[in-house]
């Protein structure tokens, strides 16, 4: 294990192409970070994330589901990089990242959500070439580090509305997922046996979160919120593989409606990821992040009383792992629309996304597609 754990070390300092990978910012630390947001949240830059109840970031929006209702999203990535002499493109992924179902409890003030996102994404297949001196023999050699997998959020939470202006609730958050992780080295020389190891990587952790939503004026809304993750347990197969810590983040929100059919709102989040540096190899480093978003929704009527909206935001993130003492960062550029289905009983949103990530060694630029639906079952209120 120790020498796999080596030739990843080597792989990921060393340029090199990548394919079917989530990010190349990905490579590091527990991998690259997920985001807990419906769609309609990220065509606004996720700046209504902290008061969004189809989001998963603040359980108290919870108590604004008024009806059942399921819930999904799929997105899609192009993207490409340059990392280092390499140069790579026509990177494409989709994924099915974000699913919700909630309502009211009947008989009780309660409303419930369960809900799953991504954690943080582990997937890639990165080779690099390079020499390495044997029985006096200078040799070619080839490695390749491959993993596909992700840790995945499971959240289930409850809220109540004490007051008509104020929400409260608190969730409970399992993590898990596992990643399937390929070691390989070959050589020029076919006098040498190719080196090759499989394992299987599986995840475990637990966390729990807090939050309040206030209205103080109908056109004026403040949230918060805290959440708590204890550590993230590795293993493979029986064995224990280590342990990452996880983040402690708070969040905080500011929503606008001051006209009918217009909406600002922007949520900051403040993450502590420099907590799992003693648990990473050297040299990766880990700092603490800054998540900033806002957004601007316009809506205006359309015919039979249905409504077309327009959603613009920009966002601005820190990401947490870097290979080097430069901390990389992400900005994106967001829009999006929605539609209302079957007379209110279903909902269509759509966003696109343009990002650009820079910093520690490389630079990335792609878009993001998501179409993300919500349905409320036909006879159930």
């Amino acid at each position: 294990m120790r020498r796999a754990a080596m030739l990843v070390v080597t792989a990921l300092l060393a340029p090199g192409s990548a394919a079917a990978q989530n990010s190349v910012y990905g490579l590091i630390g527990i991998g690259f970070p997920g985001d807990p947001l419906a769609v309609r949240a990220r065509s606004l830059g996720g700046g209504i994330g902290a008061f969004d109840p189809t989001s998963a970031l603040n359980p108290a929006t919870v108590a604004g589901l008024e009806r059942l209702l399921a819930g999904g999203a799929a997105g899609t990535t192009l993207r490409h990089y340059t990392a280092g002499d390499s140069t790579v493109s026509g990177l494409r992924e989709t994924r099915f990242p974000f699913g919700i179902f909630g309502g009211p409890i009947p008989s009780t003030s309660l409303s419930f959500a369960l809900s799953f996102s991504t954690y943080a994404e582990r997937t890639y297949d990165i080779t690099t070439t390079g020499t390495q001196v044997l029985r006096r023999d200078t040799l070619e050699v080839t490695d390749r580090v491959a993993s596909d997998g992700a840790v995945t959020d499971f959240r289930g939470a409850l809220a109540f509305r004490p007051w008509s202006r104020l929400l409260i609730g608190a969730a409970f958050h399992l993590l898990g997922g596992s990643s399937k992780l390929t070691v390989g080295r070959t050589f020029s020389n076919q006098d040498y046996a190719p080196y090759v190891e499989r394992s299987y990587l599986a995840f475990s952790g637990t966390g729990v979160s807090a939050g309040v939503v206030l209205l103080p004026t109908s056109a004026i809304e403040l949230a918060a919120s805290a959440r708590v993750d204890g550590d993230l347990a590795i293993t493979s197969g029986t064995r224990s593989a280590g342990s990452v810590r996880l983040p402690v983040s708070l969040s905080g929100g500011l929503r606008l409606t001051p006209a009918p059919g217009l909406s600002l709102s922007s949520t900051a989040v403040r993450r502590s990821w420099s907590r799992a540096q003693q648990d990473l190899f050297a040299p990766s480093r880990a700092f603490d992040t800054w998540e900033i978003g806002s957004g601007i929704e316009l809506s205006r009527p359309r015919a039979r009383g249905a409504t077309l909206p327009l959603r613009f935001g920009v966002r601005y993130r820190q990401l947490p792992f870097s290979n080097v003492a430069t901390q990389p960062s992400e900005t994106v550029i967001t829009g999006g629309t929605g539609l209302l289905l079957a007379g209110g009983r279903a909902s269509l949103d759509a966003s696109v996304e343009r990002f650009h990530r820079s910093g520690g060694g490389a630079d990335e630029r792609g878009w993001y597609f998501s179409l993300g639906v919500i349905i409320i079952p036909v006879g159930i209120r």
